[in-house]
């Protein structure tokens, strides 16, 4: 009797074991989101500018000289900035890739583009296509922009 009862035991407990679903694997690793381009708009003059993407306090502007950002190819974009002080740029992409301008920051003055701050300009080279963040900082105001350079032409 004994063992009938320590069988029919067992039968219940592997038919418990069939029924609980498995554990679950490891947890997925999140993944960083796609590149999410910086959106481009015209201004009143019809050149394209973007309004930076704001880390801090404060207002910033980017008015691009070019149609595509294209690598190898030298991009100069003109910026308003708040904040106080000789601005830094640096530009990464997504594999790490960091580099500075390959001019400025240089102050304009006499500008017509009709958006808050002083206004500066730079150059970029993009060594490689891909997405580029590029982050502006003017003593504690820090912006950042995304722009998605293509092939070289």
């Amino acid at each position: 009797m004994n063992q009938l009862r320590l069988a029919f035991i067992t039968i219940i407990l592997i038919a418990l074991m069939a029924c609980t679903p498995a554990l679950p694997g490891p947890m997925p690793t999140p993944t960083e989101p796609p590149c999410q381009p910086s959106k481009i708009q015209k201004d009143s003059s019809g050149f394209s500018e973007i309004r930076v993407t704001m880390k801090s306090a404060g207002e910033m502007w980017a008015l691009l000289f070019f149609e595509k950002a294209q690598a190898l190819t030298d991009a100069k974009i003109a910026w308003k900035l708040s904040g106080n002080g000789i601005p830094a740029f640096q530009a990464e992409n997504e594999n790490g890739t960091v580099i500075e301008p390959i001019w400025g920051p240089e102050p304009h003055s006499g500008s017509n583009w009709q958006r808050p701050g002083s206004e500066w300009g730079t150059g970029f080279n993009f060594p490689e296509p891909g997405c580029w963040t590029i982050t502006i900082m003017r003593g504690k105001t820090i912006g950042q922009i995304q722009l998605m350079v293509q092939d070289a032409p």
